[in-house]
């Protein structure tokens, strides 16, 4: 089966029928339950997740009871779970399902194919997505029938630095760890080592030590790095962030009290830095890093091009941003010629 990026299946996600079953291969840790989150969002779904491999058959067809019948007598009914008895549409979102036990995956077949648990349908325009990992990726895997497999559209995800820098640009995620990536973006996924390894790096990994670095103090950095992308590429970003503390502030640089300095993944960290401040809602901080990214610009198209372009790709608009895209698109900044000629917006067709 042919891979897809994270901006592409999502797309495959919320374009597909409604009646028809997508089912994602991928890795632990590559973003797939993010990902389904997201296509939910965009279809103005509210999502109901269910694991594989901690259901059993009776959690989705329900437990019998009897019930009396017009006419007298007795009939029994099946009542479905709550999380799944709604009446109005949802995306149900199926993970782990290779690895349910064979019962399981059976029970799941009239819900992929007929949307229909016993006596209850799901509501017209609900969606149900399947999900799960791969033998090769060493995880929990059982054989899928081909009844059940026939019943779905398969497609892998693979991973994209360029995608999940956009979405951790997006969502909060850590400038140092965004820097990092984006400086070396061949870090951001290896495959589960074969020695037994516990903490190897992934997208989910980069996002949880992201998350980490907001409360822990920076002396234990190096462990938790270690602790959630493995001692190797923990070690790296250990280093790269040691360095990055020798970084002139963004005030310094907008000032022009401080020059940009040459070390390219000194140039991302800032980069990444003008990312972190237009999650405020103080236009200053907006102000301030439109006049560094113009600063950066002048050392690195490449970083300057990548910060403009992740930072107008946002959809979550606040006082910061505003200002920010008032300063670039306002002052005929290079950048932004070079976003528009480099950047998504010029792929995609974007106006200016």
């Amino acid at each position: 089966m042919l891979a897809l990026t994270p901006p592409e299946l999502v797309e495959l996600l919320v374009t597909l029928p409604a009646d028809r079953t997508p089912f994602i291969w991928g890795p632990p840790g590559i973003g797939k339950s993010a990902l389904v989150r997201d296509a939910a969002l965009f279809l103005d779904l509210p999502c109901v997740t269910l694991l594989g491999t901690q259901i059993a058959p009776e959690d989705l067809i329900g437990v019998p009871r009897i019930r009396s019948i017009e006419g007298g007598g007795f009939a029994t009914e099946f009542c479905p779970p709550r999380a799944i008895l709604r009446s109005e549409p949802f995306l149900l979102f199926i993970d782990e399902l290779n690895s349910a036990v064979p019962d399981v995956q059976k029970a799941f077949y009239s819900l992929i194919l007929d949307r229909r648990l016993g006596d209850y349908l799901l509501p017209a325009g609900s969606r149900v997505i399947g999900a799960g990992n791969r033998a090769e990726d060493r995880a929990l895997v059982r054989p899928m029938a081909t009844a059940l497999s026939n019943r779905m559209v398969h497609v892998a995800l693979t991973a994209d630095a360029e995608a999940w820098l956009g979405w951790g640009a997006a969502h909060g995620v850590h400038a140092l760890v965004l820097a990092f990536v984006r400086a070396r973006p061949d870090r951001l996924f290896e495959l589960p080592p074969s020695d037994g390894t516990p903490a190897y790096p992934t997208p989910r990994a980069w996002h949880m030590l992201s998350d980490v670095l907001a409360t822990v103090g920076d002396h234990l950095w190096a462990a938790s790095a270690a602790g959630c992308v493995g001692d190797r590429a923990g070690a790296e970003w250990t280093a790269f962030a040691k360095r990055a503390r020798e970084a002139p502030s963004l005030e310094a640089i907008a000032a022009g009290t401080a020059v940009v300095p040459r070390d390219p993944e000194l140039i991302y960290f800032l980069g990444a830095s003008c990312l972190s401040r237009l999650a405020s809602n103080a236009r200053a901080d907006g102000e301030l890093a439109a006049k560094v990214v113009s600063a950066l610009g002048a050392a690195s198209r490449e970083v300057a091009v990548w910060t403009v372009d992740a930072a107008l790709g946002r959809a979550r608009r606040t006082e910061a941003l505003a200002a920010f895209e008032e300063q670039i698109r306002g002052g005929g900044s290079q950048v932004l010629v070079d976003v528009i000629r480099l950047g998504r917006f010029a792929r995609e067709g974007a106006r200016p």
